[in-house]
């Protein structure tokens, strides 16, 4: 007998309304909820009854191969948590619809793929670096490939690619909420540290905060790195250095912030460490709100960082259905579909506010 949402509920330990909530992408719910139950539907192999209804067999992707391909990324990007969780989510949801798998790490985009040159490609999940011109000297036999399978891209539509569809967190929402939390509890003057100044989420997260802010009587103040120092295969923010000197200048300015936004949890890790090589802590002397909720760096940080969870697991699942449904929709038109994020509050903002009362 197929496994019910009551079952889903008992086993993740939480209402059915929760479990409805979950899996309707509702922001208004925990992290470590939404693994539960997420985590209870693989282990139960639960579908809805209304996909279940509603979900053609010709829908699926048994017997079909499916690409997933990592473009113009270093291998240590892939292993930033949020990216991982973008890919396990994306490989759980192939697997479950029965698609022979094709993973390729494509680090520099120069030449055609072996792995996929001699398969019979039938869609393609596409994870890209989101910084730099990557499609300006890439192979024009991979870029053919690409642009004659259905594709979409998930955690991110890179610069200049003008085909497939994708899902992506919603970027806007993310910077908004950033904003809205800072300016509830008092604060007015605001940072940006950004040492990624031309990375596509990256800026539009930070856009989004600063229209919300000002618009909220707030004055923010962005310090961004160089372009300049990022080249393809892409990294991500692993190093103090990378960021010590934009709280440098930061920490020298005359009106000094009294919070500061961090579009990634990556940069946040070493933003903290930054300010504790000159003997200050967050919450205490700096308040910071961060982006993505990727725990495996934020575990380690005191005081506990309030973050947006961008629910990247759910992004690549989404992918796989996004996906799914082009296979039968080759000609419609290109879809951005957009998971909303939510806040996840540690103790990283003080609340003036009250100290105002």
């Amino acid at each position: 007998m197929p496994a019910t949402v009551k079952d889903v509920a008992k086993a993740a330990d939480v209402s059915i309304g929760t479990v409805s909530r979950v899996l309707s992408g509702e922001p208004n719910v925990t992290a470590e909820t939404a693994r539960r139950v997420m985590n209870a539907v693989d282990q139960l192999g639960y579908s809805r009854l209304r996909k279940r209804k509603h979900d053609p067999d010709a829908m699926q992707l048994g017997r079909k191969n499916i690409a997933m391909l990592l473009l113009g990324m270093d291998r240590s990007l892939a292993t930033l948590p949020s990216v991982a969780c973008g890919i396990h989510g994306a490989e759980s949801a192939l697997s479950k619809a029965g698609a022979n798998v094709l993973l390729s790490d494509v680090p520099s985009v120069d030449s055609v793929p072996t792995s996929i040159v001699r398969q019979n490609l039938h869609g393609v999940l596409a994870k890209a670096a989101l910084q730099g011109k990557l499609f300006e000297s890439a192979d024009a036999g991979l870029l053919e490939r690409l642009r004659a399978v259905p594709t979409v891209w998930f955690l991110g539509r890179p610069l200049g690619a003008d085909w497939g569809d994708v899902v992506e967190s919603n970027d806007h929402e993310v910077g908004k909420l950033a904003a809205e939390y800072l300016l509830h509890r008092g604060h007015r003057r605001l940072a940006i540290i950004d040492p990624k100044p031309d990375h596509v989420t990256l800026s539009q997260r930070c856009a989004s905060f600063s229209w919300h802010a000002g618009e909220g009587g707030a004055k923010v103040e962005k310090v961004v790195g160089d372009s300049k120092d990022w080249t393809l295969p892409l990294h991500p923010v692993d190093d103090v250095e990378m960021v010590d000197k934009l709280v440098g200048r930061l920490l020298k300015r005359r009106s000094k912030p009294t919070a500061i936004f961090c579009p990634a949890d990556g940069i946040t890790a070493m933003v903290y460490r930054s300010f504790a090589r000159r003997g200050l802590q967050m919450g205490r002397d700096m308040s910071l709100i961060s982006c993505n909720n990727e725990l495996p760096l934020l575990s380690g940080l005191y005081p506990e960082v309030t973050t947006i969870d961008i629910r990247a697991e759910q992004i690549g699942r989404q992918a796989v259905d996004q996906l799914i449904w082009r296979l039968g929709h080759a000609e419609a038109p290109t879809v951005s579909v957009s998971v909303q994020p939510g806040l996840v509050e540690g103790m990283s903002v003080k609340d003036l506010s009250e100290s105002k009362s």
